[in-house]
């Protein structure tokens, strides 16, 4: 009886490998198009022989940053995932513009969010042509939260290379001048969005942009009373459902 389970053991090992907590993990530092400083940090499970990787890439909410999300990149390496955080213009390490003035999230006009996209993309691509013996964006996936959220969906239309899925916390159909639904309408994939039990802003964007989807638009409802990447802290079940999702696609 005991070699029958180690057999079945061994076997789900194989086809569900476990990946061990050693990862490498790389800072990276980008210049954007009008040369503000774009921080982010690349971090991949540390696998012998291993140069194709899945990436997914995280994008924060507003007023925080690439060291707000909790467990969820912990457990989507541990599923065998690349993890790429972005700090985004005017957070977290994404602070200096081109002159070195330091610029915050908090001071920074519509004209500025606009740019959101482009950075992103400016680093999807760095990551792309700075790693020949490796590869990160075959097979890549966007969770986003609030502007992150829209920020994803506006990139995911401009960048050549879709992503296979976007996962979105706390959608909003407009914000800082980022207007959601018709680039959403120009989007053929599928999409996943969360909304805490007291988001009732998020919930009503999620309505909204339902109307615009291409492809499957599914919904969740967090038992977590607050809204966008916080949701994690409060929902430990969270990060396990969104790697459950992004695993379907990648």
């Amino acid at each position: 009886m005991k070699r029958i389970i180690l057999i079945l053991t061994l076997f789900l090992l194989i086809i569900n490998p476990v990946f061990s907590a050693s990862t490498v993990k790389k800072d990276i530092s980008v210049q954007s198009v009008d040369g503000f400083g774009i921080k982010a940090t690349l971090e991949y499970p540390k696998v012998k022989g291993k140069k194709d990787y899945s990436t997914v890439v995280l994008l924060h909410s507003l007023g925080y940053s690439s060291q707000w999300w909790e467990t969820l990149p912990k457990e989507l390496t541990n599923s065998g995932y690349a993890v790429l955080k972005i700090d985004l213009r005017g957070h977290g390490k994404s602070v200096y513009n081109s002159r070195l003035v330091r610029t915050s999230w908090k001071s920074m006009t519509n004209s500025a969010y606009a740019k959101y996209p482009d950075d992103v993309i400016k680093v999807v691509e760095f990551v792309k042509a700075e790693n020949s013996k490796k590869t990160f964006f075959n097979n890549w996936a966007i969770v986003g939260a609030d502007i992150g959220a829209s920020t994803a969906i506006l990139a995911a239309d401009k960048i050549a290379n879709k992503p296979k899925t976007i996962v979105l916390l706390s959608p909003v159909v407009k914000t800082k001048g980022l207007y959601v639904p018709v680039k959403l309408a120009n989007l053929n994939m599928d999409i996943f969005s969360i909304s805490g039990t007291n988001d009732v802003s998020g919930a009503e964007a999620e309505k909204y942009l339902k109307k615009f989807a291409q492809s499957t638009f599914a919904t969740y409802t967090s038992e977590a009373n607050s809204t966008g990447m916080l949701m994690l802290k409060s929902d430990n079940s969270l990060a396990k459902i969104i790697t459950s999702w992004i695993k379907e696609y990648l």
